[in-house]
């Protein structure tokens, strides 16, 4: 194909890449820490159980991954597209088969404005994370009456968690094969038969100084461990009220040297549930808020970043029932370091994910009420580049009653704090070609006893 005589304005660009990495995993034995001694906290989601800290595979985990893919932006006679996507190994890796990009799509386009099919980012979501992606995967329309001024509408939207393959490589590095099909199979199998839809709509205004905001609705169905569509309620109206409604507002401001946002994050809505961890059987609300600021300077060679992220939690009266529920986010993992955002896939707060409406508390698959920080820093010296990152999160404390509110207090969160450094040495030329390699370093609380570093090589090329 790369022979094939293609015109100059449907030419595709081909891209392909290898990740290559190792895992090293060293169990403490320090007789000391023989079980976790933080209460209400699990290592380990309970679809694995304690079999982590049993199993030998502790020791060190080896592999790689491959990819090619598309990737394209161009447009004639007002049809615009944008490709991306990338067929992967499969699933012998941990991977999906494809990934789509932050944008895949084509539409018709004028002046004033975008109809299209396929993935679009959505333009009003919060930018505090500069890794943060959400996305509509549907039908959607654009409307640009003013200049400095867009609209979005997510007509019809089939919420996949906003997955990415930079959000997604390293994944299922901790999971046993047995166990990781498994867990793939109940996935498919309950993604497939669910009804589940989201509509979304935004507005972005401003150029160096933004305004945005976001609404969301979205039906969660029978997505998700701790949801099942009532029959006669779905029957009768196309739902039985497992719902989210969401938002969010914020600002920023650009220049040369220094950018700025903050965003405010709301969220409302019903989940019906039969939990005798409820205070009421039968269903919950939801009402929750949460905190995103990030800062940014540029200066000569440097790039320096700092972002912050916190959460309200749940309200849970004396007897540690759920009297409401606290925050869930939608989209991608916020941070960029892979432990944190891929391996351990620690969400700061309740999260709407691929697998549906997620809320445990744990180390590993965890979705955590608390407070995450990135710090960011990035040198470059022409088509070379050197990364450091550093990632830090608190829970809110899991034991005991809680009003459900942001709290800036030191008492209510845990006493352990889980924290990732990480370093990455690459090579980009701008146009397609880049090579790297990287290390993290895993810092988690003494009675789990767990000491990890985590090293990987990577390397793309489009032609």
């Amino acid at each position: 194909m790369f022979f094939y005589p293609l015109n100059s304005l449907l030419a595709i660009g081909w891209e392909v890449g290898i990740y290559g990495y190792e895992l090293f995993l060293k169990e403490n034995l320090n007789q000391k820490y023989k079980q976790s001694e933080v209460p209400g906290w699990d290592f380990h989601f309970q679809k694995w159980g304690k079999v982590f800290t049993s199993e030998p595979y502790l020791n060190r985990i080896s592999g790689e991954s491959m990819f090619v893919g598309l990737k394209d932006k161009n447009n004639k006679n007002q049809i615009l597209w944008d490709l991306d996507i990338k067929l992967t190994t499969g699933p012998d890796t941990g991977l999906r088969n494809y990934y789509l990009g932050k944008n895949h799509y084509f539409g018709y386009i004028t002046n004033q404005f975008f109809l299209g099919v396929g993935r679009r980012e959505h333009l009003f979501s919060p930018k505090s994370f500069s890794t943060h992606y959400d996305g509509g995967d549907g039908l959607f329309l654009e409307l640009k009456p003013l200049e400095l001024l867009t609209f979005q509408f997510f007509l019809w939207d089939f919420y996949s968690g906003s997955i990415l393959l930079s959000k997604d490589q390293f994944r299922s590095l901790l999971q046993l094969p047995n166990e990781k099909d498994q867990y793939q199979t109940n996935n498919v199998t309950s993604f497939r038969r669910n009804h589940h839809r989201r509509q979304s709509f935004g507005f972005v205004y401003g150029k160096s100084l933004v305004l945005r905001s976001g609404f969301h609705y979205l039906e969660f169905g029978s997505l998700g461990p701790y949801n099942k569509d009532h029959p006669h309620e779905t029957k009768k109206n196309e739902a039985d009220g497992d719902s989210l409604f969401s938002g969010n507002f914020g600002f920023g401001f650009h220049t040369e040297q220094f950018s700025f946002d903050i965003d405010f994050l709301w969220c409302k809505g019903n989940d019906r549930t039969r939990s005798q961890n409820a205070s009421q059987p039968g269903s919950i609300p939801i009402a929750g808020e949460a905190i995103q600021v990030g800062g940014e300077f540029r200066f000569g060679r440097f790039k320096f970043r700092n972002s912050h992220m916190l959460s309200d939690r749940a309200e849970k009266n004396e007897k540690q029932q759920i009297v409401k529920e606290g925050f869930i986010s939608l989209g991608s993992h916020p941070s960029q370091t892979p432990y944190i955002s891929q391996i351990f896939r620690l969400f700061p707060s309740a999260a709407v994910t691929e697998n549906g409406y997620e809320k445990n508390f744990a180390i590993i698959e965890g979705r955590s009420f608390g407070y995450l920080s990135e710090l960011v820093l990035v040198f470059q010296y022409e088509q070379f580049f050197i990364k450091w990152i550093g990632n830090y999160f608190v829970p809110y404390k899991q034991i005991g009653p809680s009003d459900g509110r942001i709290s800036f207090q030191n008492r209510e969160f845990e006493r352990f704090f889980i924290g990732e450094g990480m370093v990455e040495i690459s090579v980009n030329d701008g146009f397609g070609f880049e090579l790297g390699v990287g290390m993290s370093k895993l810092f988690l609380p003494e009675s789990f006893g767990i000491h990890s570093n985590f090293g990987y090589v990577y390397g793309r090329l489009q032609i």
